[in-house]
């Protein structure tokens, strides 16, 4: 799908950015820091420091704008900001790069999946392919060998009445299944013009995996604007 400059601006200035920077807990921070500070010269050092704060990586932008299109269009339910795990603001976390639930039909499934950012010219660009492309990594997804880490690092997380009703009916659904019936997602973010040979081999490649009743879903989305600039577009914490 490809993404108009007004849907970008929408989403720049709402969901899109709280994802990038997981916003409110940056203001919270923000907030208790500045209450700490008791003199002109600690608070000038707190703003200096939060003037400092790096811009998100491309991909970054690129995960967290997944994930927004995700939730909108295709029933995701996040219980938790995956930039709250990092421990430096560029680290790529091992793993899944999604991990959550998909919620549709008054039901729930466990949901996995990987998201890659690309301006590379070729279709399909070479994220897509290899043993560190997204369908491989998707492959190994479907398979059992990681299921239970990602389930540890999900029910944990699962704070409301709401994430863990939804996190048993899905976990269920696995259990009956014997680890088949969860919902795989491939993000593929990109800069180009749109084309279909970017998903429709490696579909067919995914497809010879993916058997019922576990689900997978391919998306593409393309920004009018180059990779480079997309931090540029999604909307920073005012620490004025």
């Amino acid at each position: 799908m490809e993404l108009t400059p007004a849907v970008m601006q929408g989403l720049g200035a709402g969901p899109w950015a709280e994802r990038v920077g997981d916003l409110e807990a940056t203001r919270d921070l923000v907030a208790e820091l500045r209450s700490l500070a008791t003199t002109d010269m600690e608070t000038e050092f707190i703003s200096t420091l939060l003037e400092c704060e790096p811009q998100p990586l491309p991909w970054q932008v690129g995960e967290a704008l997944a994930e927004v299109l995700l939730e909108h269009w295709h029933g995701a339910l996040w219980v938790w900001d995956g930039a709250r795990d990092r421990r430096t603001r560029k680290a790529s976390l091992p793993g899944a790069d999604l991990v959550g639930l998909c919620v549709a039909d008054g039901s729930a499934r466990l949901l996995f999946g990987e998201v890659k950012s690309s301006s590379q010219q070729t279709s399909p660009p070479s994220v897509m392919t290899g043993s560190d492309g997204m369908i491989d990594q998707l492959k190994r997804l479907s398979g059992r060998d990681d299921h239970l880490t990602l389930m540890k690092w999900l029910r944990s997380r699962c704070s409301t009445p709401e994430h863990r009703a939804a996190y048993q009916t899905a976990t269920g659904r696995w259990v009956k299944s014997m680890g088949k019936d969860i919902q795989l997602f491939g993000c593929l973010v990109r800069d180009t013009t749109p084309e279909p040979k970017d998903l429709s081999d490696r579909a067919a490649v995914l497809a010879k995996t993916v058997v019922e009743p576990m689900h997978a879903l391919l998306t593409a989305w393309y920004l009018p604007v180059a990779m480079t600039t997309w931090p540029q577009h999604v909307g920073v914490l005012d620490v004025g």
